[in-house]
């Protein structure tokens, strides 16, 4: 195509320097854009990604203080802020090995080197433009989360072999995964191996390889990655999950070890060695990781409290309670009006203080954070509930440390190593007979819940099933079978009534919540598929 031009897209442009923005849009207005909005700092880029669905974004690297260009192409991914079909280019004038390979799961579409011209930031937007034009349709279907759809878009486009069939190919593999279809998807990655030595293909294989807890055969596939390029830093991410899931602890420390070196900005990376290390009683690597984790995730969306959390209870354990304490007081100062993060602090703030044998300074803190914690029971990971847990039974709060445990197994009565870690916590604190009896007795509790809203279910009651389990879900919403049970019972009731507006947005909740929950699990995907299937049937029959 001779004249082309960039009719009907969007475009964002970030860039620190006021020239480089202009310039960049001088560059690009020839071509006829529908929109170009300009942002000077990661803050306000992601600000209007938020209100514009942008077909085109030109971010630089480094954008000086606040979230740099990675920073913002991950939360942009994460926040489900830029569709399947757009394309991110950075811009830099850097070329390092640390920038190019510090995301683990977003890369760019492109890198353009700084110094360039109108004529080469023209040629690659073409070039990116032209590989997603036809994937619009599928960008929708994943935007629905109709995976479905989006996989018989990527068979209906890859019979006319188009120039863009890997790019088909892989949106196909990933959205088999995504429903679980792991066998399907691992036949489709060894079908483009055999055609072409793909690095992608090959570490999407080990994935699912690893999904299928076929440790052997994901250790092959990474390790092969690894012999060819020994660049391939999620290579070395997903070895080490590989290990970590066979128990072989040092040795996943030993590949996120090699990781970090080639590619230390990666706040994931620097947390999962962290928690390793700490596993293995490597408290000075542990150390130096968790601080890395909190230097480089300042500006980033995966930024937590746990991390603190965590650097504390190292700095304790290596008998550097002051400066545990330094770290605790820094979380309410870098999270500021966040409930949950003063949570966090006041039990980091109570561990340092029980480590120091201040029992009154300690006993003030555990006030304050169950304060907090009966205000917003849910607003606590799992990790961190555990050290409250603890630190109650420490103190002799045995009543505060079961209410805490019984809202834990409720909300995750089917996780076995929550229970078994939890009964550690109760054995540790010589209260062993008792909290086997009270986890067995809220496990037994929620069991009996799904049983009875399944037997109302089946007797057609559905008024009174889905009373029972709205009830459950509200005092447990990060339960996944209760919210799931809630969803179905729903549907079942839009079925009978043929109303879709006024059950649909409660039905999407319940199962959004399942999904961000557990983003593997396969029910999520079956009703997801019915409640579309329900949604297009009434409304067909309506029309």
């Amino acid at each position: 195509m001779a004249i082309w031009s960039l009719k009907g897209k969007k475009v964002l442009i970030i860039d620190d320097f006021q020239e480089m923005r202009v310039m960049l849009r001088t560059m690009v207005e020839p071509l006829a854009p529908e929109l170009i909005k300009l942002a000077q700092n990661g803050e306000e880029a992601i600000e209007l990604l938020e209100n514009n669905n942008f077909d085109i974004v030109l971010c630089d690297y480094n954008l000086g203080k606040g979230k740099d260009g990675q920073q913002v192409l991950e939360e942009a991914k994460h926040r489900g802020l830029l569709p399947y079909s757009a394309i991110y280019i950075m811009t830099t004038a850097e070329n390092t090995s640390e920038m190019v390979m510090g995301a683990i799961d977003y890369l760019p579409d492109d890198y353009i080197s700084k110094p360039f011209n109108r004529t080469v930031i023209q040629t690659r937007l073409k070039k990116q433009l032209e590989r997603k034009e036809n994937l619009s349709e599928i960008s929708q279907a994943l935007s629905l989360k109709n995976y479905k759809k989006a996989i018989q878009l990527c068979d209906a486009l890859l019979t006319d072999k188009p120039a863009n069939r890997l790019d088909l190919l892989k949106i196909k593999g990933e959205q088999l995964i995504s429903l679980g279809e792991y066998e399907k998807a691992a036949d489709l990655y060894e079908e483009v191996i055999e055609e072409r030595d793909i690095p992608w293909a090959y570490l999407a294989l080990g994935k699912v390889r690893y999904l299928q807890a076929d440790y052997d055969e994901a250790l092959e596939v990474f390790q092969g990655l690894i012999k060819a390029n020994t660049s391939n830093v999620a290579a070395y991410d997903w070895l080490a999950k590989t290990y970590e899931a066979q128990g072989q602890f040092s040795k996943a420390q030993e590949m996120l070890n090699v990781g970090i070196v080639k590619s230390p900005k990666s706040l994931l990376r620097q947390r999962k060695l962290a928690q390793i290390a700490y596993k293995n009683e490597y408290l000075e690597t542990a150390t130096t990781a968790y601080g890395h984790a909190l230097q480089v995730g300042q500006h980033s969306c995966y930024k937590q409290a746990d991390d603190y959390n965590g650097l504390a209870k190292t700095l304790i354990d290596s008998g550097k309670p002051d400066e545990a304490l330094h770290v605790a007081e820094k979380i309410s100062k870098d999270f500021k009006n966040d409930s949950a993060a003063d949570m966090v602090a006041a039990i980091t703030k109570g561990m340092v203080h029980t480590s120091k044998g201040d029992k009154t300074a300690a006993a003030e803190c555990l006030q304050g954070a169950l304060a907090l914690f009966n205000q917003n029971p849910q607003g606590l990971s799992i990790d961190i509930a555990l050290e409250l847990t603890d630190l109650c039974l420490s103190s002799g709060n045995e009543d505060d440390a079961n209410e805490i445990t019984r809202n834990l197994i409720s909300n995750n009565h089917e996780d076995k190593s929550l229970i078994e870690r939890t009964k550690q916590i109760y054995s540790a604190a010589g209260k062993s007979e008792a909290g086997n009896a009270l986890i067995n007795k809220t496990a037994s509790e929620i069991i009996a819940i799904n049983n009875q809203g399944a037997l109302l279910l089946k007797e057609g009651k559905l008024e009174e099933s889905i009373e029972l389990f709205m009830k459950a879900a509200r005092g447990m919403p990060n339960n996944i079978v209760v919210n799931i049970n809630a969803a179905y019972s729903i549907m079942k009731q839009m079925q009978k009534t043929g109303k879709v507006k006024k059950y649909y947005s409660r039905v999407e909740n319940y199962l959004e919540q399942v999904h961000k929950l557990d983003p593997t699990n396969k029910k999520y995907h079956e009703l997801m598929e019915m409640l579309q299937t329900i949604s297009s049937k009434i409304k067909a029959q309506a029309a």
